[in-house]
């Protein structure tokens, strides 16, 4: 008789329970990293907006507003001061869907930081994104604001620490 090669239905399902496992792993690594990439990227992306409407302001000699609520950036050009929208004016709104968005500014959200006809605000807070894998531990997840300046940095013990 001849010896039949092959495996056995205990071999196989042991190799795929040792894919499975590997798999599960790198899901969980892969989320983590998702979530750190992701946190960094609306990070910059809002930072980048909050300096195009310092800059938009000084230059076009205009009153830009940009309000920020738990999940969603708008930026108004207020041209006639009144802070009211008109139609006419222009106004972007941004969506951050997957984290949430806090602000240190009395009241709570939303909140509207103004930048006048210089391109400077009375508006000082601290923005930090949240809602993100403990393990994430992205490299920026805050903005603070100031009169002359806009920073990123990271949430250290309750405050934004500029990196």
């Amino acid at each position: 008789m001849k010896a039949q090669a092959g495996f056995t239905l205990v071999e196989l399902m042991i190799v795929v329970a040792i894919i499975g496992i590997i798999m599960a792993i790198a899901t969980m690594n892969f989320t983590q990293s998702n979530d750190k990439y992701t946190v960094e990227s609306y990070t910059k992306e809002i930072y980048s907006i909050l300096m195009q409407a310092r800059n938009d302001a000084a230059n076009t000699n205009t009153q830009i507003r940009v309000t920020l609520a738990a999940n969603l950036l708008t930026t108004h050009q207020d041209t006639n001061g009144d802070g009211v929208v008109d139609a006419g004016e222009p106004t972007t709104t941004n969506p951050y869907p997957r984290f949430v968005m806090n602000s240190n500014i009395a009241g709570g959200l939303p909140a509207t930081i103004i930048f006048d006809r210089r391109g400077l605000t009375t508006n000082f807070q601290t923005i930090n994104i949240t809602g993100y894998s403990p393990n994430a531990s992205p490299g920026v997840d805050c903005i603070t604001i100031a009169a002359t300046r806009v920073n990123m940095g990271l949430m250290t013990g309750g405050a934004c620490v500029q990196q």
